[in-house]
């Protein structure tokens, strides 16, 4: 049992980090009163129907609707929280960070990390939290993130799966999906290559764009992950946002990776373009 609520990754883990590795680990927030079913409901009454995704607990690993057809209309969130035992209900919190204890819990996780590993958290950009509550048997879609993500099982048992593209020409389909609406939800069930089975005080790393799914036991599950950009996978998400728009002029653009000269042009140009929008319209950070 680890002794610190955040993870306990020790140096070794950033060689894991640098090379999208997943990785298992424990920790100890299980019993933290933030992280509480009763605390996640009120937070979610607090963080308003805006930073609530719901959806049906039963559903497909993978569907071609992006998940819309397993939407769920949510009318009262602490009362449908609190009830997941019995009404086939899956959650997410998004953003919890906006409310002041929890943005002091995504640091408290992400600098503890930070510190066991030796990397600088100052590298650890645009941090944000987000906390899922799920009725017994629920299914979490295949899909990837472009974040890195830290899991941490809070309450319940789950089985999590991961797996890899077929090949580069099917990863550059699902990414050109993610930026045009599937928010990284996959169309087919990619090959499985490693499974974890995680409960309370346990977690994993999920690299970015690392195909990975969740199947929850016979009881409600409740977890926290917590997420960050680092150089890496900025400058990716960048260079894939500006290639899409080159997309939809018509043009092929390099795929990231081929022509890293004409990937920094790109990543210099979004910088100049995000500074510009944010001064004219602040962005806000979303999920799925």
């Amino acid at each position: 049992m680890t002794t610190t609520p955040w993870p306990d990754l020790d140096r070794s883990f950033a060689d894991r980090l640098a090379n999208r590795t997943p990785t298992p680990f424990r920790h100890g927030l299980v019993g933290d009163g933030r992280l509480t079913l009763p605390a996640i409901a009120r937070l979610g009454d607090e963080l308003g129907p805006d930073a609530i995704s719901a959806e049906r607990a039963a559903k497909p690993l993978v569907s071609e609707d992006a998940g819309q057809g397993s939407a769920l209309q949510v009318e009262s969130v602490s009362d449908q929280i609190l009830g997941l035992a019995a009404n086939n209900s899956w959650f997410t919190l998004l953003n919890i960070e906006r409310a002041p204890a929890y943005a002091g819990l995504v640091d408290q996780v992400l600098d503890g990390i930070a510190r066991g590993a030796g990397v600088d958290g100052r590298t650890m950009k645009r941090r944000m939290g987000f906390v899922f509550a799920s009725s017994p048997g629920s299914v979490t879609a295949a899909h990837f993130d472009i974040e890195h993500s830290f899991l941490l099982q809070l309450q319940g048992n789950r089985t999590l799966g991961f797996g890899r593209f077929a090949d580069q020409e099917d990863r550059e389909r699902e990414v050109h999906r993610y930026w045009n609406g599937s928010f990284g939800r996959l169309d087919t069930m990619p090959e499985q290559t490693e499974e974890m089975a995680i409960g309370p005080g346990q977690g994993a790393y999920i690299p970015p764009y690392t195909p990975h799914w969740l199947r929850n036991g016979d009881t409600t599950s409740l977890s926290l992950t917590v997420t960050f950009f680092d150089r890496s996978n900025a400058d990716e998400s960048m260079v894939q946002a500006f290639n899409e728009k080159l997309h939809r002029l018509g043009l092929r653009p390099v795929t990231y990776g081929d022509s890293p000269w004409r990937d920094r042009g790109k990543v210099a140009f979004m910088r100049v373009y995000g500074g510009v929008k944010r001064r004219v319209r602040p962005e806000t950070s979303a999920s799925h």
